[in-house]
């Protein structure tokens, strides 16, 4: 959080700290996704966990990891609450998300190291039945850019 945030935030009190997720600054950037080990699951933008306020109340922690890959923007704001006040169903449906999201990279490593296919063959297999969209090529090359981004991951570990 800047100086200035610091010395102006009439809502930092004793129940808010520094949000670890993005260290203070509201938005998580490639630094905070590498160290949090999200690579492949998170985009830079606007912190998720302290919804873009840089603090965070100081109980969060104990109820939902700071790593935590299911807590992302996207989440209606009632699923996103849920989550942040550990409701255990809002969290199972999280990581169900969570457990989706492994399986589909699983699914890219699988096709390209022990199929054999390219990333354009994987974008196509799975954007199936897309290949009439107006967005079918941005969609492909967002596929063939995420599909190389796995298989470099992959290959390092």
């Amino acid at each position: 959080m800047n100086i200035f945030n610091r010395l102006f935030n009439n809502n930092n009190s004793n129940n808010t700290k520094e949000c670890p997720r993005c260290l203070g600054k509201g938005n998580v950037d490639w630094d905070d996704i590498k160290r949090l080990n999200q690579e492949l699951k998170w985009i830079p933008g606007m912190c998720a966990y302290c919804n873009g306020k840089g603090t965070v109340e100081n109980s969060i922690e104990n109820n939902v990891p700071v790593d935590a890959s299911y807590l992302v923007l996207n989440l209606e704001e009632a699923d996103r609450k849920k989550i942040l006040e550990g409701d255990p169903d809002a969290i199972e449906r999280g990581k169900l998300h969570e457990n989706s999201v492994d399986n589909f990279i699983n699914q890219i490593a699988y096709l390209y190291f022990e199929g054999g296919l390219t990333p354009l063959q994987i974008s196509k297999f799975f954007l199936i039945g897309n290949d009439d969209s107006d967005n079918y090529e941005k969609e492909q090359q967002d596929m063939i850019d995420y599909v190389e981004k796995v298989v470099e991951k992959r290959s390092k570990n």
